[in-house]
């Protein structure tokens, strides 16, 4: 198989995989979290407001749809889905990693350029590597007019990838990055969860939002040992920070930078618990895959009603009319993320 064909061949295995290693179930800590209903809430359905600010625009919800894919036909059938479906939503999108157009840009082009071809006026999120220079990022940018930009992190991906990168020295890279580009970056995880160390150096070098990403959701250490078959790291599960340990690991910085978490979320209580927890919006990419892999785009969006008719009775249970609101639902943790917390270092909210 040529060498070009092999790349783009990738991005098909992506597709595949995890739509074969989705679950209902994740595994992002949301079950050892509890927000307490209010039987007072005195409020109107009516009257609750899920509109968000997301970097520097207001949106009509909480979420956004994240990165997911590009490169192949197929990733072309899912961007144009997911643009459509962001923008009947009115969310952010974003588009998977850019690294294969920077390569190959006339054969892979199109499957990126769909976001923004479907969604003219909407919030469109480039995505590049952590290793791309400062043009090549601008490059990505400029392809689908990006409201912004993710800078992913993969260092377990890359070692678990047949044809991965061994060499990860990022932060001067991002620094440039966040300093030359035309638009906000966000510093995002690709589902290994981010420590508070790492909050700290990126905060050092001038980043200012942050997507968390945690373990819960998208294996890509299980996708890329699928893919190899001279090494496996599936083993290393408990290696990574769930999303809910690394919400955890945020709480010192989230009066410094703008936290967006994503990894594991299944449902909308999992969306009002990483808001409480400090999260500014909240990324889906595999529950979206999944229904307009195994669904029609026509279901995805009956999916995606019900969620959000769901998100506004969970807040009316707990008295909340907007989304600032939300966080100040009582909140109780469970004995091992108090014990996380407390080895950690963290005071927990209350």
């Amino acid at each position: 198989m040529p060498k070009q064909d092999a790349q783009i061949q990738r991005k098909v295995e992506h597709l595949f995989l995890a739509e074969k290693y989705f679950t209902d179930e994740a595994f992002a800590d949301f079950d050892g979290v509890r927000l307490l209903h209010n039987a007072l809430p005195e409020l109107n359905l009516k009257q609750i407001d899920l509109s968000t600010q997301f970097i520097n625009r207001k949106m009509a919800l909480p979420i956004y749809f994240n990165a997911i894919t590009g490169g192949s036909k197929q990733s072309t059938r899912f961007n144009t889905e997911l643009s459509q479906l962001a923008n009947k939503l009115n969310i952010p999108v974003s588009s998977g990693s850019m690294g294969v157009y920077l390569r190959l840009p006339e054969e892979t082009k199109n499957s990126f350029s769909v976001l923004r071809d479907n969604n003219p006026e909407g919030f469109v999120i480039a995505n590049v590597s952590a290793k791309v220079n400062a043009q090549q990022a601008q490059t990505a940018i400029d392809l689908i007019k990006a409201s912004a930009l993710q800078v992913h992190l993969n260092v377990l991906q890359e070692l678990a990838m047949p044809e991965g990168d061994k060499e990860f020295m990022w932060l001067d890279n991002i620094k440039q990055i966040v300093a030359s580009v035309d638009v906000p970056v966000i510093v995002k995880e690709v589902g290994f969860g981010m420590s508070k160390d790492n909050l700290a150096d990126l905060y050092k070098v001038g980043v200012k939002y942050v997507d968390i990403s945690g373990f819960g959701g998208t294996d890509f250490a299980q996708i890329e040992s699928a893919r190899n078959h001279e090494l496996d790291l599936t083993y290393l599960d408990r290696f990574s920070l769930s999303t809910v340990e690394s919400l955890l690991e945020s709480i010192p910085y989230q009066n410094k930078m703008t936290i967006f978490a994503s990894g594991g979320i299944r449902t909308p209580m999992d969306v009002i618990k990483a808001i409480r927890m400090g999260a500014s919006a909240v990324g889906m990419s595999g529950l979206v895959l999944h229904h307009l892999q195994k669904y029609s785009l026509s279901e995805t969006e009956i999916f995606f009603d019900e969620f959000v008719k769901q998100l506004r009775l969970i807040m009316a249970a707990i008295g909340a009319k907007s989304i600032a609101d939300i966080k100040k639902a009582p909140i109780i943790f469970d004995g091992n993320l108090i014990n996380y917390a407390k080895q950690r270092n963290i005071i927990l909210p209350s």
